[in-house]
């Protein structure tokens, strides 16, 4: 009786002494977790590296944008047909877009 007490010590101060492990988080899981935050609306001006009719996407060079506290970065959007055009590759502009986390959706895009 008194081994199995003793064995029963060493297992619990063993259990103790070892927490659960805790799942990794990767960048993918970030991303999940925002996607799944309320779409925001923000605004930037930038220019225009490429525009992809086929794909309805824009590529902008845009500075910071201080709704989403981001840097100025290169980024595509997504681009409903019709609103592109008029614009060409090195066009000024400004936007406005929906951001969900994952995708950044062009609502209304100017020359300036």
């Amino acid at each position: 009786m008194k081994t199995v007490a003793i064995l029963a010590a060493a297992l619990l101060v063993t259990a103790c002494g070892n927490p659960a492990p805790t799942p990794k988080t990767t960048a993918n899981d970030s991303l999940a977790a925002l996607a799944l935050a309320e779409p925001k609306s923000a605004t930037g001006e930038g220019s225009i590296t490429a525009i992809d009719a086929d794909t309805g996407k824009i590529t902008l060079a845009h500075g910071p944008v201080a709704e989403l506290s981001w840097p100025a970065m290169t980024m595509g959007f997504a681009a409903k047909s019709g609103q592109t055009g008029g614009l060409k590759v090195g066009d000024k502009v400004r936007f406005a877009f929906r951001w969900d986390g994952r995708t950044a959706e062009i609502e209304s895009i100017d020359k300036i």
